[in-house]
Protein backbone atom coordinates (compact mmCIF):
# COMPACT_ATOMS: atom_id res chain seq x y z
CA UNK A 1 0.00 0.00 0.00
CA UNK A 2 3.10 2.66 1.17
CA UNK A 3 4.96 1.45 -1.78
CA UNK A 4 1.84 2.12 -4.34
CA UNK A 5 1.06 5.55 -2.71
CA UNK A 6 5.00 6.43 -3.00
CA UNK A 7 5.21 5.26 -6.98
CA UNK A 8 1.89 7.39 -7.18
CA UNK A 9 3.10 10.83 -5.82
CA UNK A 10 6.73 10.06 -7.53
CA UNK A 11 4.82 9.60 -11.05
CA UNK A 12 2.83 13.33 -10.24
CA UNK A 13 5.82 14.99 -9.66
CA UNK A 14 7.51 13.58 -12.60
CA UNK A 15 4.72 14.19 -14.76
CA UNK A 16 3.39 17.83 -13.20
CA UNK A 17 5.55 19.07 -11.05
CA UNK A 18 6.92 22.09 -13.64
CA UNK A 19 2.76 22.79 -14.02
CA UNK A 20 1.87 22.84 -10.27
CA UNK A 21 4.77 24.96 -9.88
CA UNK A 22 4.27 27.62 -12.59
CA UNK A 23 0.22 27.75 -11.13
CA UNK A 24 1.66 28.13 -7.41
CA UNK A 25 3.45 30.92 -8.17
CA UNK A 26 0.15 32.91 -8.75
CA UNK A 27 -1.20 32.91 -5.23
CA UNK A 28 2.72 34.04 -3.95
CA UNK A 29 2.84 36.47 -6.81
CA UNK A 30 -0.50 37.90 -5.27
CA UNK A 31 0.78 37.94 -1.70
CA UNK A 32 4.43 40.07 -2.40
CA UNK A 33 1.91 42.62 -3.93
CA UNK A 34 0.04 43.20 -1.16
CA UNK A 35 2.87 43.08 1.18
CA UNK A 36 4.31 45.64 -1.09
CA UNK A 37 0.88 48.16 -0.81
CA UNK A 38 0.69 47.14 3.03
CA UNK A 39 5.13 48.36 3.37
CA UNK A 40 4.16 51.43 1.41
CA UNK A 41 0.70 52.44 2.74
CA UNK A 42 2.03 52.22 6.50
CA UNK A 43 -0.21 49.48 7.10
CA UNK A 44 0.75 46.25 8.52
CA UNK A 45 0.63 43.62 6.24
CA UNK A 46 -1.32 40.71 8.30
CA UNK A 47 -4.18 43.47 8.68
CA UNK A 48 -4.35 42.91 4.45
CA UNK A 49 -4.24 38.85 5.12
CA UNK A 50 -6.29 38.04 8.17
CA UNK A 51 -9.86 37.75 8.36
CA UNK A 52 -11.92 41.23 8.60
CA UNK A 53 -13.80 39.93 11.88
CA UNK A 54 -10.82 39.60 13.76
CA UNK A 55 -9.15 42.53 11.77
CA UNK A 56 -11.76 44.61 13.98
CA UNK A 57 -12.13 42.40 17.06
CA UNK A 58 -15.47 41.76 15.74
CA UNK A 59 -18.13 38.23 16.30
CA UNK A 60 -17.37 35.40 13.67
CA UNK A 61 -20.73 36.07 12.10
CA UNK A 62 -20.31 39.92 11.54
CA UNK A 63 -20.88 40.17 7.61
CA UNK A 64 -22.48 37.09 7.25
CA UNK A 65 -24.90 37.62 4.55
CA UNK A 66 -22.27 39.81 3.03
CA UNK A 67 -19.89 36.86 3.27
CA UNK A 68 -22.32 34.33 1.77
CA UNK A 69 -23.02 36.51 -1.31
CA UNK A 70 -19.55 36.61 -2.20
CA UNK A 71 -19.93 32.37 -2.47
CA UNK A 72 -22.46 33.18 -4.37
CA UNK A 73 -20.71 35.67 -6.61
CA UNK A 74 -17.96 33.40 -6.93
CA UNK A 75 -19.93 30.17 -7.65
CA UNK A 76 -21.40 32.05 -10.39
CA UNK A 77 -18.39 33.29 -11.68
CA UNK A 78 -16.98 29.52 -11.90
CA UNK A 79 -19.97 28.04 -13.39
CA UNK A 80 -20.04 30.64 -16.60
CA UNK A 81 -16.32 31.13 -17.17
CA UNK A 82 -16.03 27.04 -17.01
CA UNK A 83 -19.35 26.73 -19.41
CA UNK A 84 -17.94 28.78 -21.86
CA UNK A 85 -14.32 26.93 -21.91
CA UNK A 86 -16.26 23.80 -22.38
CA UNK A 87 -18.77 24.96 -25.08
CA UNK A 88 -16.48 27.56 -26.61
CA UNK A 89 -15.05 25.33 -29.59
CA UNK A 90 -18.50 24.39 -29.76
CA UNK A 91 -21.58 25.87 -32.58
CA UNK A 92 -23.74 26.64 -29.06
CA UNK A 93 -25.14 30.20 -29.50
CA UNK A 94 -25.05 30.56 -25.50
CA UNK A 95 -20.90 30.72 -25.27
CA UNK A 96 -21.73 34.53 -25.46
CA UNK A 97 -23.98 33.79 -22.77
CA UNK A 98 -21.64 32.57 -20.36
CA UNK A 99 -18.97 34.48 -21.25
CA UNK A 100 -20.27 37.58 -20.40
CA UNK A 101 -22.73 36.44 -17.38
CA UNK A 102 -19.54 35.28 -16.13
CA UNK A 103 -17.52 38.83 -16.65
CA UNK A 104 -20.29 40.47 -15.02
CA UNK A 105 -20.24 38.01 -12.45
CA UNK A 106 -16.97 38.64 -11.54
CA UNK A 107 -16.99 42.53 -11.38
CA UNK A 108 -19.86 42.80 -9.65
CA UNK A 109 -18.36 40.33 -7.17
CA UNK A 110 -15.16 42.38 -6.23
CA UNK A 111 -16.92 45.13 -6.55
CA UNK A 112 -19.02 43.88 -3.62
CA UNK A 113 -15.99 42.55 -2.17
CA UNK A 114 -13.95 46.16 -1.88
CA UNK A 115 -17.03 48.09 -2.12
CA UNK A 116 -15.22 49.56 -5.05
CA UNK A 117 -18.54 51.95 -5.75
CA UNK A 118 -18.93 52.95 -2.05
CA UNK A 119 -15.41 53.55 -0.87
CA UNK A 120 -12.11 52.95 -3.10
CA UNK A 121 -13.42 55.08 -6.01
CA UNK A 122 -15.09 58.12 -4.23
CA UNK A 123 -11.94 59.12 -3.35
CA UNK A 124 -10.88 59.70 -6.78
CA UNK A 125 -14.25 60.86 -8.20
CA UNK A 126 -16.64 62.23 -5.90
CA UNK A 127 -19.66 61.29 -8.47
CA UNK A 128 -18.24 57.92 -8.56
CA UNK A 129 -20.64 55.81 -6.89
CA UNK A 130 -23.42 57.58 -9.11
CA UNK A 131 -20.88 56.67 -12.16
CA UNK A 132 -21.14 52.88 -11.33
CA UNK A 133 -24.82 52.76 -11.25
CA UNK A 134 -24.70 53.87 -15.06
CA UNK A 135 -22.03 51.30 -15.86
CA UNK A 136 -24.03 48.53 -14.41
CA UNK A 137 -27.26 49.59 -15.40
CA UNK A 138 -25.77 50.12 -18.76
CA UNK A 139 -24.11 46.91 -18.28
CA UNK A 140 -26.82 45.08 -17.74
CA UNK A 141 -29.61 46.49 -20.86
CA UNK A 142 -26.33 46.36 -23.17
CA UNK A 143 -26.25 42.36 -21.96
CA UNK A 144 -29.84 41.66 -22.10
CA UNK A 145 -30.47 43.04 -25.69
CA UNK A 146 -26.94 41.71 -26.91
CA UNK A 147 -28.08 38.05 -25.97
CA UNK A 148 -31.88 38.72 -25.59
CA UNK A 149 -32.45 35.87 -28.36
CA UNK A 150 -30.61 33.34 -26.28
CA UNK A 151 -31.96 34.37 -23.26
CA UNK A 152 -35.78 34.10 -24.05
CA UNK A 153 -34.90 30.23 -25.06
CA UNK A 154 -33.72 29.72 -21.01
CA UNK A 155 -35.37 29.89 -17.87
CA UNK A 156 -34.93 33.55 -18.19
CA UNK A 157 -37.56 34.16 -15.17
CA UNK A 158 -34.68 33.83 -12.76
CA UNK A 159 -32.82 36.24 -14.62
CA UNK A 160 -35.49 38.58 -14.83
CA UNK A 161 -36.30 38.19 -11.17
CA UNK A 162 -32.58 38.46 -10.18
CA UNK A 163 -32.70 42.46 -11.96
CA UNK A 164 -35.52 43.06 -10.39
CA UNK A 165 -34.46 42.59 -6.61
CA UNK A 166 -31.48 44.32 -7.93
CA UNK A 167 -33.27 47.27 -8.64
CA UNK A 168 -35.15 47.64 -5.39
CA UNK A 169 -31.86 47.17 -3.02
CA UNK A 170 -30.30 50.07 -5.21
CA UNK A 171 -33.62 52.34 -4.58
CA UNK A 172 -33.77 51.60 -1.18
CA UNK A 173 -29.94 52.36 -1.21
CA UNK A 174 -30.18 55.66 -2.57
CA UNK A 175 -32.80 56.79 -0.46
CA UNK A 176 -33.35 58.09 2.82
CA UNK A 177 -34.76 56.06 5.29
CA UNK A 178 -38.27 55.63 5.36
CA UNK A 179 -38.82 52.06 7.25
CA UNK A 180 -37.60 50.90 10.08
CA UNK A 181 -35.10 48.22 8.97
CA UNK A 182 -33.96 49.93 6.04
CA UNK A 183 -30.14 48.28 5.25
CA UNK A 184 -31.69 45.07 6.26
CA UNK A 185 -34.19 44.97 3.77
CA UNK A 186 -31.99 46.59 1.04
CA UNK A 187 -29.44 43.66 1.90
CA UNK A 188 -32.28 41.06 1.73
CA UNK A 189 -33.01 41.80 -1.78
CA UNK A 190 -29.52 42.32 -3.10
CA UNK A 191 -28.90 38.60 -1.59
CA UNK A 192 -31.62 37.40 -3.11
CA UNK A 193 -31.00 38.87 -6.13
CA UNK A 194 -27.50 36.97 -6.17
CA UNK A 195 -29.32 33.80 -5.36
CA UNK A 196 -31.44 34.01 -8.07
CA UNK A 197 -29.06 35.66 -10.89
CA UNK A 198 -26.45 32.47 -9.66
CA UNK A 199 -29.73 30.16 -10.01
CA UNK A 200 -30.51 31.02 -13.73
CA UNK A 201 -26.44 30.41 -15.04
CA UNK A 202 -26.58 27.35 -12.79
CA UNK A 203 -29.87 25.81 -14.96
CA UNK A 204 -28.80 26.94 -17.81
CA UNK A 205 -25.36 25.75 -17.60
CA UNK A 206 -26.77 22.40 -16.70
CA UNK A 207 -29.17 22.34 -19.26
CA UNK A 208 -26.49 23.15 -21.75
CA UNK A 209 -23.94 21.30 -20.89
CA UNK A 210 -26.31 18.04 -20.52
CA UNK A 211 -27.59 18.55 -24.40
CA UNK A 212 -23.58 18.84 -25.44
CA UNK A 213 -23.14 15.10 -24.21
CA UNK A 214 -26.10 13.86 -25.38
Amino acid sequence: MIQMIIKKLLDQVRLYFLTVFKWVLLPFTVMFIVFWVGKSSGVEVSTLTRDTAAVLHGHPYDGMISMLGLFLWSASAAITLLSYSVIRASNSVNKGVFLYGGLLSLFLGFDDCFQLHEEVFIHAFPFAEKLFYLVYIGSIIGYFFRFKNELFETKFLFWIGSMMLFLVSMILDNVDPFVAHQVYYEDCCKFAGIFLWLMYYATTAYQELKSENR
